[in-house]
């Protein structure tokens, strides 16, 4: 009779934990791109309203705040349009997170996999947005010379991780909440709407009273928003846009996007047994 000694089992179960993560990996990700394609089913201009939908915005955005009141910075156009493809991917994220799992009860009720797959799979439908509209960013940067590029650079894929994980950790906080609280999908429009207004999209963080923008900045959201602007198209001589209010601050926001993160998945991980008999 043979037997099994503990370094085999532990091999064989450290096998199966990489197969089951390559399951998942590969789950949300062929639900990812079905949602980014089903998305654009059936309209005329299909991907390219990935593309358009940005640029709308900032077109109605750029007459009212500069036109109407004579936003004058010569970078801010760019400001303006980068800000916009920032949070319109939180938006999105969070939004679409928000009904993944209510509105999938039939799977939910015969779930043979991680339902987590459901939200991480609309946040990388979001993430695919993303990367298209920032690459157009690049490009209009270009062609329009306004791309400055600097020390701050270097740290753009932090900053889009940062946001990556505060826009799933919202994500997860949401759609878990959503399965028993369907008054939060009203809410959340309603926040959002604030939000747009309270992280600086349509302005620059320098037009915030200088009393209030520590408290500003404590914001993840407009914290990665300005910082991605002062790394892009707003020349700087520091790695962050607030360094010179408190060289501290910076822990601050990014430790609140870590800490909503886990908060997100903990719990969904806590209410995952629930959801079946919610819906």
């Amino acid at each position: 009779m043979s037997t099994t000694t503990p370094d085999r089992l532990v091999e064989l179960r450290s096998h199966a934990e990489v197969g089951e993560l390559a399951r998942y990996v590969n789950l949300t990700r062929e639900l990812a791109l079905t949602n980014f394609k089903l998305k654009y089913t059936g309209s005329v201009l299909g991907y390219l309203w990935s593309l358009f939908k940005p640029l709308m915005y900032f077109g109605v955005l750029y007459v009212i705040f500069v036109d109407v009141f004579h936003q004058r910075q010569p970078t801010f156009p760019m400001q303006l349009l980068l800000a916009i493809v920032i949070f319109n991917f939180f938006t999105e994220c969070t939004g679409t997170a928000l009904g993944s799992i209510a509105g999938n009860a039939g799977l939910v009720r015969k779930a043979f996999f991680p339902l987590s797959a459901l939200v991480v799979s609309q946040s990388l439908t979001a993430l695919l947005t993303l990367v298209i509209n920032f690459s157009l960013v690049i490009v209009i940067g270009l062609v329009t010379r306004r791309l400055q590029m600097g020390l701050g650079t270097l740290f753009v894929p932090l900053l889009l991780l940062e946001l990556y994980m505060l826009s799933l950790g919202v994500g997860m906080l949401l759609a878990s909440a959503f399965v028993f609280y369907r008054d939060l999908g009203h809410i959340w429009e309603v926040v959002t709407m604030v939000l747009m207004y309270g992280c600086g999209v349509v302005f620059p963080a320098l037009q915030v009273p200088l009393r209030l923008r520590h408290l500003f900045f404590l914001n993840p959201l407009a914290q990665v928003i300005e910082d991605l602007r002062h790394a892009v198209v707003a020349r700087t001589d520091a790695p962050w846009s607030f360094t010179m209010l408190d060289p501290g601050l910076i822990v601050v926001p990014i430790a609140l996007s870590v800490l909503v993160f886990l908060a997100g998945l903990w719990l969904f991980h806590v209410l995952t047994p629930l959801f079946a008999e919610s819906l």
